[in-house]
């Protein structure tokens, strides 16, 4: 399932590109063909419900697949978690914080990353047997 409703809006505003969900929209399911074929540069997991420790937890549902790891994203490690519960999962006064995870993972160069740990953190390979 690819982010929906709000967050391509703020995927758009922290400059980068939404490969499958569209604003206002719900999100949209995916295949892992589909997201073989986009081969994103950077891929953010922020689960419906889950806090940063459970989207850690659950990764495995994406790691164990073979296809995982000839993403490009994966390759270069750019695949991080987020806190989907507290910050992408609906709206509020919390979506300024949303824009500014995004910033900081997208933009590691601009953005001093204050929610790192907290709110994201990038994805670690060695979890996954590499």
């Amino acid at each position: 399932m690819a982010a929906g409703n709000w967050v391509p809006e703020l995927v758009e505003m922290a400059g980068a590109v939404n490969l499958f969900g569209r604003a206002g929209a719900h999100s949209p399911w995916m295949t892992w063909q589909q997201l073989m074929d986009a081969d994103p540069d950077v891929i953010i997991t922020m689960p419906c419900g889950f806090d940063l420790d459970r989207t850690c937890a659950e990764m495995y549902w994406l790691t164990d697949r073979p296809e995982w790891r000839k993403l490009r994203a994966v390759e270069t490690g750019q695949v991080y978690l987020a806190d989907g519960n507290q910050y992408f999962n609906r709206p509020g006064p919390r979506l300024v914080e949303s824009l500014q995870i995004l910033a900081e993972i997208l933009h590691s160069e601009t953005f001093v990353p204050s929610l790192e740990g907290m709110a994201w953190r990038r994805h670690s390979p060695s979890s996954e047997g590499f």
